[in-house]
């Protein structure tokens, strides 16, 4: 049994199956994105393939090959998405794109960015077709402030130099900081590249990430915390998870497990002597409070500001119009509990309210119950990224709508779990160099 999963786990099966897809994806879109893409990355997957069959060793060889598969088949169609729209205009892109893209300018503008009319902008002129009327989007942006500052520099570059700004660059960037951190993951090669395959050559995220939905951004960065936690790097792990929680407040549901592997980490058995559980005990409070203040600050740093300005417009563009807490609350729908229950009659239009939020706390409490115990049993970055992924699951899918989108990122991550397998999540590293030097100084 063990044999036949871990046949079904190996780098060779999630390059053909996985890379496989996308690839096939590419040359299904040919007449979109050109056939020089799907043709340079045919060649290069039919002999990273070749290499994985009958090759041995050689992973960085692999490793940089699979690199070249991502740039042609994940970041190539976006660049080629961006050329395409500074020639002809919008074509596939989302309507989230368009209007980070508008805010970024409101906010270099000095304007406003929650509670005003998108109406006026190119936000407009992308189809809607979920309810009656025109898209509610048009009087809320959904997003939090980080994803628009960070535009910023980008379209002042651009503007400067007299080219066309597209927030896709983003997005690409965030695409290269993933690959580079899954690279530095304290893991065999062979489980790096599975992960790379799983999340950034996965027609899941990519056809997502070509129409310049965000989502790979948050996704990164929790990524990032995961593998800063297994080389040690406690605050970089709480900082990264921190820069997710600003960019996507999905990002909350791993601080439990985050805040378990702390505490895994600083209660530690250690000897029993006076001193040494004193400065055990010192130093476990100095990285709680540390790890805590970077956990928070990207948030508050990045919405406070802009929650001051207007709270009530704030609050009612990110949290009530997700919720239904308003009367043109984004529309009940997806492939979740919520369309299950019109599909019953239970809930008779898709902008009616309905208590989700009561739903969502159960199953989240239920799933970080069995999750954590899990993970405190066997503290493995598997088992953290599993734990992640379900209660995202249960949290998205008994929310107001289960988007594809959110469907994608949790399948893609559980993608990875198989690879993060029994990796370290909780390293005692620094713990027994400090009882070391301790026992020096006793």
């Amino acid at each position: 049994m063990r044999a036949a999963l871990s046949k079904m786990t190996s780098p060779t099966l999630y390059l053909a199956v996985i890379g496989g897809l996308q690839l096939g994806l590419l040359w299904l879109l040919r007449e979109r994105f050109g056939i020089w893409l799907p043709l340079a990355g045919t060649v290069v997957f039919a002999g990273l393939l070749l290499a994985l069959v009958r090759v041995p060793g050689r992973w960085g060889v692999k490793l940089l090959g699979l690199f070249l598969l991502v740039a042609l088949t994940t970041a190539g169609p976006m660049v080629e998405s961006m050329v395409t729209r500074s020639q002809v205009g919008l074509t596939i892109e989302h309507d989230g794109l368009v209007q980070t893209e508008a805010a970024v300018d409101r906010v270099i503008a000095g304007q406003r960015i929650y509670g005003v009319d998108w109406s006026n902008t190119q936000v407009a002129r992308i189809p809607w077709t979920t309810t009656a009327g025109p898209n509610p989007a048009l009087r809320h942006f959904v997003y939090d402030p980080l994803p628009v500052l960070l535009g910023i520099p980008f379209r002042l570059v651009t503007g400067a130099a007299g080219l066309p700004f597209d927030y896709r660059i983003v997005l690409l960037l965030f695409l290269a900081l993933g690959v580079a951190g899954v690279a530095v993951l304290p893991a065999p090669p062979s489980r790096r590249f599975m992960i790379t395959v799983a999340l950034y050559l996965n027609p899941l995220i990519s056809t997502y990430l070509w129409t310049g939905r965000n989502d790979i951004a948050f996704v990164v960065m929790v990524v990032l915390s995961l593998v800063c936690l297994t080389r040690g790097r406690v605050r970089y792990a709480s900082l990264a998870l921190g820069i997710a929680l600003a960019l996507k407040p999905f990002a909350v549901l791993a601080v439990p497990f985050l805040a378990l592997a702390l505490w895994k980490r600083w209660n530690a058995p250690t000897p029993t002597l006076p001193q040494r559980g004193r400065e055990k005990v010192g130093r476990g409070r100095e990285i709680w409070v540390l790890s805590g203040a970077l956990l928070v600050m990207p948030a508050l740093v990045t919405i406070l500001p802009f929650f001051l300005v207007d709270a009530a417009a704030f609050w009612r563009d990110t949290v009530l119009y997700t919720s239904g807490g308003v009367a043109d609350a984004y529309p009940i729908g997806g492939d979740g509990f919520g369309a299950f229950l019109l599909a019953t009659g239970i809930i008779h239009r898709n902008t009616d309210s309905f208590p989700f939020w009561i739903l969502q706390l159960l199953a989240t409490a239920v799933v970080l119950w069995f999750n954590g115990r899990a993970f405190l049993r066997r503290p493995t970055a598997g088992r953290w990224m599993a734990g992640f992924a379900a209660v995202l699951l249960a949290f998205t899918f008994f929310a107001r709508f289960f988007n594809d989108n959110y469907v994608a990122v949790i399948l893609a991550l559980i993608l990875t779990v198989p690879a993060f397998g029994d990796v370290p999540a909780v390293s005692r590293d620094e713990l027994q160099g400090h009882a070391a030097g301790s026992s020096v100084a006793a």
